[in-house]
């Protein structure tokens, strides 16, 4: 990733949250940009695997409104898999 071009964004931090950041990047000798991208990078890693936890798809479902969820959740959540892998072959 450090090959890549990287784009500039702009946040706003928290008094402590900065304070922080400030002091992890002194301790661990990086720089306070390299803190926060790890940071992002350890973020989305563990939402990413969220969203390929079949239970967490399950959920997902109830937000949608399926009401016949409850008996054909199996099918909902492994059949359409299956069948969306097979046309991707």
């Amino acid at each position: 990733m450090d090959n890549q071009r990287k784009i500039r964004k702009q946040i706003y931090l928290e008094p402590e949250q900065n304070r922080l950041v400030k002091q992890l990047s002194a301790r661990k000798n990086n720089t306070e940009a390299e803190i926060i991208r790890e940071a992002i990078d350890n973020y989305l890693l563990q939402h990413n695997q969220e969203q390929e936890d079949p239970l967490m798809e399950l959920a997902a479902m109830v937000k949608s409104r399926i009401t016949d969820g409850s008996t054909l959740h199996d099918e909902a959540i492994y059949v359409s898999k299956q069948v969306d892998d097979h046309e991707k072959k």
